[in-house]
């Protein structure tokens, strides 16, 4: 879906937003901005070279966050549910560079009695490489 067909998704809260994915207020964080689109989720990210692992390389554990938050934010986006992640797996298919416009992409897969299964990608911008994928089982959060 071209950039054009994407909103922007603003995560309504009555509190300050510092999750370390998502959270504006967070000046430590990875700051994300969300676009819903036709299918899921849309991220655009560059990664500062800080958030390395090897040197060039885009640390695993920041790499599996940058997909954890955009599958909790498709569920947010198409369920209209706030979820946290029961189940993750992450597949590293080849080193994701750092200072590079990536993209990440999102989408429910599955809805199984309460829970939603949601798969993302990293991609090169602008390209179709990827070069890490994702897939997780995320639970409502029980609002009271």
């Amino acid at each position: 879906m071209p950039a054009t067909d994407r909103a922007e998704i603003i995560f309504e809260s009555d509190e300050p937003r510092t999750c370390f994915g998502c959270g504006p207020d967070n000046p430590k964080g990875l700051r994300l901005r969300f676009f819903e689109t036709g299918e899921g989720v849309e991220v655009d990210y560059v990664a500062p070279e800080h958030l390395n692992g090897a040197a060039g390389v885009v640390h695993g554990g920041v790499q599996a966050t940058l997909l954890d938050e955009a599958l909790c934010m498709t569920a947010y986006a198409k369920e209209g549910t706030t979820v946290v992640t029961g189940e993750l797996t992450v597949r590293y298919v080849a080193p994701l560079p750092t200072r590079t416009p990536l993209l990440i992409r999102s989408k429910i897969t599955e809805k199984r009695g309460r829970s939603f299964f949601a798969e993302g990608e990293i991609l090169v911008a602008g390209t179709e490489e990827v070069l890490t994928r994702g897939r997780a089982r995320l639970f409502p959060v029980e609002q009271g």
